[in-house]
């Protein structure tokens, strides 16, 4: 899955966004993400170019872990990116001006099985004992499962065996090789797996748990997973114009997907040509892509803040986030 990566960079005093009569001036704007449905409509966006009437050029470019992300957002070598929600507001709380735009992703991991003595039920009582590879140690995939162990558990959850992986890449494919027997994956990978496993014969993997439901029963009064969303970042959230029109933008292209879902995969397929198209549909029809705006989801962010810091407060940077983080 090679992408090209295009690093942008806006003039220092900020960048005029209005329709241009010149139709040689053209500004170019740095989308990214992961490999992951929270990035479709960035997808869209860079294929669609809505912005073009406006003078703006779209591009896409996917980040393939948090180190790399990092990397882009302090070099400023992206303007707008998906990322999970704590790292956002560690990024903020650290001096990193960054706003969040909105929220996108309340339901996407799961926990998927191999293991022949699986029994509906409670997994996360059955994970005792047994080893789970889980992708980027202390990012948003290891802190949910830590806390959902540790809320469950208790003083049984250091039984839990956690195999960490670079990637959810890595973690799926120790899975299908049959190296673990549970993993801790986000779509589209989960129906990819599934899908694989499907189609070589092998013995049928299973969607063991659906993580966001596992949540709610867990933590009544912090019931949403406010997982990740869209930032802009400091080399553009000055400019209010063109933040809004991005993240209009944004919404509209979610929708579009959730509405065209098989038109939707074959664009994504042009970013992710390794993904059978068959899963990339059944990821959209997976996935909780609620577009909320970051204002109107600053309750369940700092729900989910305060879970998060009582057992570790450098997962959001210390602090909660002041109001200037939500993007109004």
């Amino acid at each position: 899955m090679k992408n090209i990566i295009t690093f942008i960079s806006f003039f220092a005093c900020g960048v005029c966004f209005a329709a241009h009569s010149d139709e040689s001036t053209v500004e170019d704007v740095a989308l990214a993400g992961p490999a992951a449905v929270i990035s479709y409509p960035m997808m869209v966006m860079a294929t669609q170019q809505p912005l073009a009437n406006k003078g703006v050029k779209l591009s896409f470019t996917r980040w393939k872990n948090p180190q790399q992300l990092r990397a882009m957002v302090v070099g400023k070598q992206v303007d707008f990116t998906a990322m999970p929600s704590n790292l956002a507001a560690t990024f903020y709380n650290r001096g990193h001006s960054l706003s969040l735009l909105n929220v996108a992703i309340w339901d996407i991991m799961a926990v998927v099985t191999r293991d022949e003595h699986y029994r509906a039920g409670n997994v996360i009582e059955q994970l005792v004992g047994k080893e789970i590879v889980v992708p980027f140690k202390n990012d948003m995939p290891n802190i949910v499962l830590e806390q959902l162990l540790t809320a469950q558990l208790g003083k049984q959850a250091n039984k839990v065996n956690i195999r960490q992986s670079h990637n959810f890449a890595d973690s799926a494919q120790l899975l299908l090789a049959g190296q673990v027997d549970y993993a801790l994956l986000i779509e589209p990978l989960t129906s990819i797996v599934l899908f694989q496993s499907k189609q070589q014969g092998k013995q049928p993997l299973v969607r063991a748990l659906n993580i966001s439901e596992a949540w709610q029963q867990t933590f009544p009064d912090s019931p949403k997973i406010p997982q990740a969303g869209l930032v802009a970042n400091t080399s553009v959230n000055q400019n209010k114009v063109l933040v809004n029109s991005i993240n209009h933008a944004y919404s509209k292209a979610a929708l579009w997907c959730q509405q065209n879902v098989d038109a939707c995969a074959d664009i994504v397929t042009n970013y992710l040509p390794k993904m059978p198209k068959p899963a990339l549909i059944q990821a959209i029809k997976n996935t909780g892509l609620d577009v909320v705006p970051a204002k109107q989801a600053r309750p369940h962010l700092e729900s989910f803040y305060r879970l998060l810091a009582n057992t570790d407060a450098n997962r959001i940077g210390k602090k909660l986030p002041d109001s200037d983080f939500y993007w109004d």
